[in-house]
């Protein structure tokens, strides 16, 4: 359980780099005020939501792996 919050927090440092990269370049690029807000927000979750799968199937495997190898 301990590489699966290692990792989560791994995952929220990346994302709020991400996020923080990500908002710089639209803050930079932006032309309607609608954009500013919203869609970095959405990008930021969908690396998140995918950070959280990869994450969670490492844990996984880190955790059960050795038992299942002793199984076989």
């Amino acid at each position: 359980m301990n590489y699966f919050f290692i990792g989560l927090y791994i995952l929220l440092a990346l994302t709020a780099v991400y996020y923080i990269v990500f908002f710089a370049l639209l803050y930079y690029w932006h032309e309607k005020k609608a954009t500013f807000v919203v869609v970095p927000i959405i990008f930021t979750f969908y690396f998140f939501a995918i950070g959280f799968l990869i994450v969670s199937i490492i844990s996984l495997a880190i955790e059960y792996l050795p038992s299942f190898l002793n199984n076989l």
